[in-house]
């Protein structure tokens, strides 16, 4: 669903007893993504959401035990409503943890008002996104179709996610993903004021396809002069607030937005080919990445076109590296073909082998909690550290 500057979408989580009467009033809402816990078979559907409306009824059953179900689907804060009389109900939700009670009926914009101001509170609160870089040191490796089918294979499992290409001079996500960039990084970069979350959803694109949001790389060479490194961490640090992933896409220089983007990275995947060459800039890179102190424990060495004619075998990879492989994706013929389409494989192909294997990925690395922003610890970050 489109995201613009003023009313940015609400992912919202409707659950509860009582849920399916207040579903019609609020499906209708163009500020609303309305998500499920479940669909008719009974398979979970909602993991990443901005705030939840747990629907009641004066006749509902045990409400804690409804709430305990409801914070193993999400973890986003939670409106309790409920039909009926009052009975006691504000200070029972608030009991359970509800960041607000409303005694139904209520007018929709009620409604909305409530479910946005628990969402940015939350946001104010520190809820951070988990922030993947994707990252080569050799060009050519497939590393900007790693990034793009990576963040719409995260969309594709319900977290919203954004794609931000830092290869300023010549990003193609945008391209790849054949979005028409309204905006790029260096118009938000160029613009007055502070960054905010409102600020930033005013310039990402939105697939249309699958409502992956993209700030695009500047269109012009020259324009990557416009984005300072000021620029970089405050647009990245809004980020995080904004989205539950975020997947950046970097040149093969260790330049400044590259170590930028190392500064608040919790995940950083090296892409590596099997060839010669891209074991000699990998392992370069390696050795770049341990000086500038970044903990090798957030690495992971993704193998691409794993099987191409040809090609070194996984352990001589992992025996010139001196590290191992965490993940392989295939040499698969669906690739080519939709860059070609300018679609992702996750979408042109999804039962291919590509598209099989970056889906685990994003499974994978999206699983687990964010850790700490890296410049949140107590030493020097990449980009003071560097001479």
């Amino acid at each position: 669903m489109p995201r613009n500057g003023h009313n940015p979408t609400l992912r919202v989580l409707l659950s509860g007893p009582a849920a399916d009467e207040l579903a019609p009033s609020l499906a209708d809402q163009p500020t609303l993504s309305m998500v499920r816990a479940t669909d008719g078979n009974g398979r979970r559907l909602a993991s990443s959401v901005d705030v939840a409306l747990h629907v009641v009824s004066s006749s509902s059953g045990d409400m804690a035990e409804d709430i305990g179900k409801l914070r193993t689907l999400s973890q986003a804060p939670f409106i309790l409503a409920a039909y009926g009389e009052p009975n006691g109900i504000v200070e029972a939700g608030l009991k359970v943890g509800a960041a607000d009670v409303l005694v139904l009926p209520q007018p929709v914009e009620t409604l909305l008002f409530a479910l946005r101001k628990a969402a940015i509170a939350n946001s104010a609160n520190g809820a951070t996104g988990k922030v993947v870089t994707v990252f080569s040191p050799k060009g050519g490796s497939g590393k900007t179709v790693i990034a793009t089918n990576l963040a719409v294979a995260s969309m594709q499992s319900d977290r919203s996610t954004l794609l931000i290409d830092l290869d300023l001079q010549f990003g193609d996500s945008a391209l790849t993903l054949a979005i028409p960039p309204r905006a790029t990084i260096a118009d938000l970069a160029a613009a007055s004021g502070d960054v905010d979350i409102d600020k930033l959803k005013a310039f990402v694109c939105t697939d249309p396809r699958t409502s992956l949001a993209l700030l695009a790389a500047p269109k012009r060479p020259e324009e990557a002069q416009m984005v300072g490194q000021a620029d970089l961490a405050a647009i990245l640090d809004t980020a995080r607030k904004a989205y539950s992933a975020i997947v950046i896409d970097t040149g093969p220089l260790f330049d400044g937005p590259m170590l930028a983007a190392l500064d608040r990275t919790d995940q950083l995947l090296i892409v590596c080919n099997p060839e010669v060459t891209s074991l000699k800039n990998v392992s370069i890179g390696l050795e770049t990445i341990d000086r500038l102190g970044f903990p090798r424990d957030r690495v992971s060495i993704v193998a691409n076109r794993i099987g191409a004619a040809g090609g070194v075998s996984r352990q001589e990879i992992e025996d010139v590296l001196e590290a191992e492989i965490a993940f392989e994706l295939p040499d698969d013929a669906a690739v080519p073909s939709a860059i070609n389409r300018a679609t992702p494989v996750v979408l042109a192909d999804e039962k291919s082998r590509f598209a099989r294997a970056v889906t685990a990925l994003a499974t994978s690395v999206f699983e687990a909690a964010p850790v700490a922003m890296a410049t949140a610890q107590p030493k020097r970050t990449l980009l003071r550290g560097r001479r």
